[in-house]
C-alpha cells in the first residue's frame, strides 16, 4: 500500500510538471468563477495587454447586456475590474503578453441594486395606480409614462443577470409584476389597421409590427369596435427616368389618416412616397412599396405616441 501511494504521488507530480501554466485557460482556472468574472486580453507589452483585457471585459458586458451600454453605472462597474495577472508568452516573437481583467461579481451587483431599488419604487407606484382600474385611455397614458422606467429597469436587469454567476435577475418576480401591469394597460386600447390599394398588405404588416413594438395592441381585421383606427390607401405609378435608362421604375405612395373613434377626431393626416428602379417591374413595385411602408410606419409611431400622451 505504501509503495502504491508513493508511486501515485510520483505520477501526480509528473503530470503537474507537464501542465502548461502559460495558457489563458490555466490562469483563469485559478479563480473561483462563482465569485469572479474573468476576461483575458493580450498585447505587445504589459500595459497594452492590461488595457485590452479591460476593453474586452467592456465588450463582453455590452454584448451580454446590449441595452445597458448607455447606463452611466457601467463605467463605475468597469472601473472596479482589476488586472490581477500579467504574464509573457514563452517563446513568442515578437513579444506577446497576456493579462486577466477580474471583476468581483458581488461588488458589481451591489453597485447596480440601489438603482434598481429606486426604479422599483417608481414602478410600484405606477402599478398601484393601474391596478386601481382607471378607464382604458387614462391607463394607457399612465403606461406610456411608466414605459421608460421599465426599459431602464430592464437594462439594469440584463446587466445584473449577466454578471450573476447563476444568470439570475434581481427581484425578478416583482419586476415581472410591473411589466405585466404595463403590458395589460398598453394592450387594452386596440388599434385597427385598415389598408387598401395595390400591395396594401405590405403596409399592413409593417404598420402592425411598428405598433406592436410600441406595446400597443392591434385589433383583428374583423373587429369593428377598436377605439383607434389607422386608415391607409396605397397608389402606384410607373414612370420613365432620364437619369437611369433601361430600368423599370415604380413610384408608390400612401395616404394615411389616424382616427380616435371614441372622440370622432382625425388627429393626423399625411402622405408618403418612395420610388425604385430595377430590371423587373415587380421588384421595383415591391421595393418602392417597402420604402413607403417603412416611412409610413415611422410617422404613425411618432404621431400615435404624441397624440396619446396629450390626449
Amino acid at each position: 500500500m505504501k509503495k502504491w501511494f508513493v508511486l501515485s504521488a510520483a505520477v501526480l507530480l509528473a503530470a503537474c510538471a507537464h501542465v502548461n501554466k502559460n495558457t489563458v485557460n490555466y490562469q483563469t482556472s485559478l479563480f473561483d468563477h462563482t465569485r469572479y468574472y474573468v476576461v483575458a486580453g493580450n498585447g505587445p507589452d504589459k500595459a497594452s495587454a492590461q488595457a485590452n483585457a479591460r476593453a474586452n471585459m467592456r465588450a463582453a458586458l455590452q454584448n451580454g447586456a446590449p441595452d445597458a451600454a448607455q447606463l452611466p453605472v457601467l463605467a463605475d462597474v468597469l472601473a472596479n475590474a482589476k488586472t490581477e495577472k500579467v504574464w509573457k508568452e514563452k517563446g513568442a516573437k515578437p513579444a506577446n503578453y497576456f493579462a486577466l481583467a477580474v471583476l468581483d461579481r458581488a461588488l458589481a451587483q451591489g453597485m447596480l441594486t440601489p438603482h434598481m431599488d429606486t426604479l422599483d419604487a417608481k414602478l410600484a407606484g405606477f402599478t398601484k395606480k393601474l391596478n386601481a382600474g382607471p378607464e382604458p385611455f387614462a391607463a394607457l397614458k399612465l403606461a406610456l409614462n411608466m414605459q421608460p422606467f421599465v426599459q431602464e429597469r430592464n437594462a439594469y436587469q440584463d446587466l445584473y443577470a449577466f454578471i450573476n454567476a447563476n444568470q439570475e435577475g434581481y427581484k425578478a418576480d416583482d419586476f415581472a409584476t410591473y411589466k405585466a401591469a404595463l403590458k395589460n394597460a398598453m394592450g387594452a386600447v386596440k388599434v385597427s389597421v385598415q389598408t387598401q390599394g395595390p400591395q396594401h398588405l405590405v403596409l399592413t404588416a409593417l404598420i402592425t409590427d411598428a405598433l406592436n413594438r410600441l406595446g400597443l395592441g392591434v385589433a383583428d381585421a374583423s373587429a369593428t369596435d377598436a377605439p383607434l383606427t389607422v386608415r391607409v390607401e396605397t397608389t402606384v405609378d410607373g414612370y420613365e427616368s432620364e437619369k437611369v435608362k433601361g430600368l423599370e421604375w415604380c413610384s408608390s405612395g400612401a395616404s394615411v389618416s389616424m382616427v380616435d373613434e371614441t372622440l370622432g377626431v382625425t388627429f393626423a393626416r399625411f402622405h408618403v412616397q418612395d420610388r425604385a428602379g430595377t430590371s423587373r417591374a415587380a421588384d421595383s413595385l415591391r421595393r418602392s412599396m417597402q420604402g413607403v411602408g417603412e416611412k409610413a410606419s415611422q410617422q404613425i409611431s411618432q404621431r400615435m405616441l404624441t397624440y396619446l400622451k396629450r390626449r
